[in-house]
């Protein structure tokens, strides 16, 4: 992999694959032109759907009701639009498995505020919490087996 004068990265200096660039939404990574296309997909067809249902109730719904079966409409083209851009366009997200270790779970703690020691004390002494971590095989992470037993 190589970086070209626009610090983009390219493949055996080939220029012409320059990678995509990709934004994070609300915790999902994207591409701008999927975004892009989302929304003029949901405008057209939310818009579309209202429309119609302007051009269509007043021929077949009572006046009174057209505006809300208009609405009903426009919402029923948002779900669509909805369906038909989680279809075409996938989340970019990248899930990597490894290994926690305890060094990992206490940086883990510490960004979240929590103290690693009292954790640990709510840990040995409470069995209801000991038995889910043990179900859930993360105790040792927090308390490592020792070599002559567990704690």
């Amino acid at each position: 992999m190589k970086q070209n004068k626009d610090g983009d990265t390219t493949r055996n200096g080939n220029t012409s694959q320059v990678p995509d660039r990709y934004v994070e939404i609300l915790g999902d990574t994207v591409l701008p032109v999927h975004v892009i296309f989302s929304i003029i997909i949901s405008v057209v067809l939310g818009l579309g759907g209202f429309l119609a249902g302007q051009a269509v109730f007043p021929k077949i719904a009572d006046e009174s009701m057209v505006s809300s079966y208009s609405l009903l409409a426009g919402i029923a083209g948002c779900v669509l639009a909805l369906i038909l851009s989680a279809i075409l366009f996938k989340p970019k997200r990248v899930l990597t498995e490894t290994e926690i270790t305890a060094d990992d779970a206490q940086g883990i703690l510490n960004d979240l505020q929590v103290n690693f020691e009292e954790e640990m004390d709510v840990i040995e002494h409470d069995p209801a919490t000991r038995k889910e971590m043990e179900d859930l095989k993360i105790k040792d992470i927090f308390i490592p087996t020792d070599k002559g037993g567990s704690k």
